[in-house]
């Protein structure tokens, strides 16, 4: 029988109480040893735009990363104070990136609209997210534009504009906003002049604290078409149910591009066959008998109904007006997304541009969704990992299997457009949130050459948060944003080299729309989590070299991965010899090591594990936790730095949380202080003689606090020093 590790065995064996020790950092923006601000090139934006060349953001001539964290609704708008103290803050630990999502979602605590419009400002909240813009451009951070949740939430005011307006639902006296279903923007011209008016409103305002439009301003580095919005998912029908209008003129614009392919109704039974209609009452759509003469024959699918087993199966009578469908939906997406660009060049924005970030399904849908985002700009996605239905425990960590969950995203980036995530994070009450800047900064922001990250957030004091679980999403929890120091160290120094060998799925997009891809595709999808999979290329492959999606002129078969010559000593070697991952025997277990000249790691469960790293040696004699050894400075390494950081990070908790780890729940949140699980390792440096070794606090400050060395060999152990924060300095 094989030996598994008992997952339960993992979480009730945790440190006693009286080891976990109180996080105690003051959100104070003094440096100490653990500070970046000064690695920001501020103001942003002061050497122009950041533009797209190739796979690859540009800056001053040079490829850029943008590690980040977003601002949503009203926190985008903040008292000043706190847009100073964000500022700061944000910079200490390394963020260059603030996306500004929902911004304009709703007035009030919603955003910066007007009472009476979606495309009008309210002036003293346009003011204070002026006054947050200039701050963060002053302190060398870039900002991406996301306006609203993805479904526009129109105002009175705004009825002359989109007429069919009330046909989505009625004015409530609480908010006075009816908002658009889902995917309904791609339907209606009406709703995307609405949305354009929004951006461009924005675009050409005049910023007085920078004295630049936002259209002119290059620290406004991407802007993005639309949130979460996909024609391909499975909402898209949902508009034509709610709207009389959207139905008569879709059917309509439907009707005449099936004219134009088939010609007359006769030649449409043709091709389609008669049982392809008047098939989609099950789907609440019964308005009569269709025929291409009456203009009333709908283009309706989603997902499922485009899988291909589906259509060589259950859908095989309608196959080919469900392939119609998918191509005549794509256009639409496409001619939205090509109608925001235009206006928003006319309005003189030269930035980067994103259409969407929202997953359409797998294989035909998935990709015809990816093609028409790739036209747009760099492709953007969104994916979050455990915890969001409440149970702390079902996920387990990402660490279990190379390649799962959050990394998997990876296996949509292209391979001649940049890649971000703008949104990702462990939600609450997932234990292992360390994990997740951990896996994304080496594997995503290295290996893989990702260009953007944004963790999600709604926002925050401009402070580590007093209490974790106030929120499902939370960057500035301690057990995350305490990982900073090393992680977005070694992101902005490309410590982890971009891996040379890329594995190809070659995708041509007219074949899509005769139901042919070329290789196998999967993808589970929970709510806003989802993990992506294929045979022929494995999400494990993300752990060995980079994965890219080639869209081509014409069909070109796509070779399988190959693993075996990745694989060394139970581990998942990266092409560049830099990353090992080690994958786990149960749900909570596996970790990775980076070796690379800047920055040593070990993250996860790796327990008893001497791990060499070329100079350094770590052993933890911890269950789990985050290691660094990293230089201090920018344009050192470990071998030349005269001063490194060591940053050594586990879970964390309130005091008074309470975990039924039989039942998997969560039975009380707890209070503040946050608790930090302490972490013991023994690490070794190579020609050390001589270091010292001081215990940082919680800002980075040094302490009266010094470690014993012995021949460059000393142990960290958080129950003894109280702080995830150390200083070695050579003699």
């Amino acid at each position: 029988m094989v030996a598994t590790l008992s997952f339960l065995a993992w979480i009730s064996a945790a440190p006693s109480p009286a080891d976990w020790y109180p996080f105690t950092a003051t959100g104070a923006p003094a440096a100490g040893e653990i500070g970046l601000a000064d690695w920001l090139d501020a103001p942003a934006g002061k050497h122009g735009r950041i533009a797209r060349e190739g796979d690859k953001l540009v800056y001053h001539g040079a490829p850029i990363k943008l590690w980040g964290l977003n601002l949503c609704y009203g926190n985008c708008a903040p008292p000043k104070e706190l847009a100073e103290k964000r500022a700061a803050f944000y910079a200490k630990y390394g963020i260059n990136s603030v996306r500004l999502h929902k911004y304009a979602d709703g007035p009030g605590w919603a955003g910066i609209q007007s009472k009476e419009s979606c495309a009008e400002f309210e002036p003293a909240a346009l003011d204070r997210m002026d006054y947050q813009v200039a701050k963060l451009k002053e302190a060398g951070v870039f900002v991406k534009l996301s306006a609203h949740f993805g479904t526009i939430r129109a105002g009175r005011a705004d009825v002359k504009d989109v007429p069919y307006l009330e046909e989505f639902g009625r004015f409530d006296g609480r908010t006075n906003r009816i908002a658009a279903p889902h995917s309904a923007l791609f339907y209606s011209p009406e709703l995307q002049a609405l949305h354009i008016r929004q951006t461009v409103n924005l675009l050409r305002h005049k910023n007085p604290y920078t004295g630049l439009t936002y259209a002119a301003d290059p620290a406004v580095c991407v802007l993005e078409i639309v949130n979460e919005q996909s024609i391909l998912f499975y909402t898209s029908m949902a508009p034509l149910k709610a709207s009389t209008t959207l139905r008569r003129d879709v059917g309509k614009r439907f009707g005449d591009w099936l004219a134009q392919k088939y010609g007359d109704h006769a030649g449409l039974v043709a091709a389609w066959g008669e049982k392809a209609f008047d098939g989609f009452k099950n789907e609440g759509f019964d308005f009569g008998a269709e025929s291409l003469d009456a203009r009333n024959i709908l283009p309706l699918g989603n997902p499922w109904f485009w899988e291909p087993e589906q259509l060589q199966g259950s859908q095989s009578f309608r196959r080919r007006r469900l392939l119609d469908s998918l191509r005549f939906l794509y256009e639409l997406q496409c001619e939205c997304y090509d109608r925001f660009v235009a206006a928003v060049r006319a309005a003189g924005y030269e930035g980067e541009i994103i259409g969407s970030n929202w997953q359409a399904g797998r294989a035909l849908s998935h990709f015809a969704n990816l093609h028409s985002d790739w036209r747009a700009g760099t492709i953007d996605r969104h994916n979050y990992f455990g915890g969001g239905d409440r149970k702390p425990f079902a996920a387990g960590s990402m660490l279990a299997r190379a390649g799962s969950g959050l990394l998997s995203s990876g296996l949509q980036q292209a391979l001649d457009r940049p890649f971000m995530l703008s949104e990702w994070i462990h939600c609450f009450p997932n234990e292992w949130g360390v994990e997740g800047p951990a896996i994304i900064g080496a594997y995503g922001m290295g290996l893989q050459g990702w260009d953007v990250s944004y963790m999600f957030q709604n926002g925050d004091s401009g402070a580590f948060s007093a209490a974790i679980g106030r929120e499902t999403w939370d960057v500035t929890a301690p057990q995350v944003l305490g990982v900073f120091p090393a992680v977005a160290r070694h992101v902005l120094r490309g410590d982890v080299a971009e891996s040379k060998d890329v594995s190809v799925r070659s995708v041509h997009a007219p074949s899509l729309f005769e139901g042919k891809l070329g290789f196998d595709d999967r993808v589970r999808q929970g709510y806003d989590d989802k993990e992506l999979d294929s045979a022929t290329v494995p999400a494990r492959a993300l752990a060995a070299l980079r994965c890219a999606v080639a869209f081509t002129e014409a069909p070109e078969e796509t070779s399988a991965v190959d693993l075996r010559r990745h694989e060394k000593d139970g581990a998942i070697v990266s092409s560049t010899g830099q990353l090992r991952w080690h994958e786990g025997r149960g749900p909570c277990d596996g970790f990775f090591t980076m070796d690379t000249p800047g920055t040593k790691a070990v993250v996860g469960f790796a327990e008893g594990r001497r791990c060499e790293l070329a100079e350094v040696a770590i052993t933890p004699q911890c269950r789990f936790g985050a290691l660094y050894v990293t230089a201090q400075g920018r344009r050192e390494t470990v071998a030349s730095a005269k001063k490194l950081l060591v940053v050594a990070m586990a879970r964390a908790r309130n005091t008074g949380m309470q975990l039924d780890e039989k039942e998997d729940t969560l039975l009380a949140k707890g209070t503040a202080p946050v608790l930090l699980e302490p972490v013991r390792a023994t690490i070794e440096l190579r020609n050390a003689t001589g270091a010292k070794v001081t215990a940082l606090d919680h800002d980075g400050r040094a302490t009266d606090r010094v470690v014993p060395v012995a021949n460059g060999v000393f142990t960290i152990d958080g129950a003894r020093d109280r702080t995830p924060y150390y200083l070695v300095e050579r003699r």
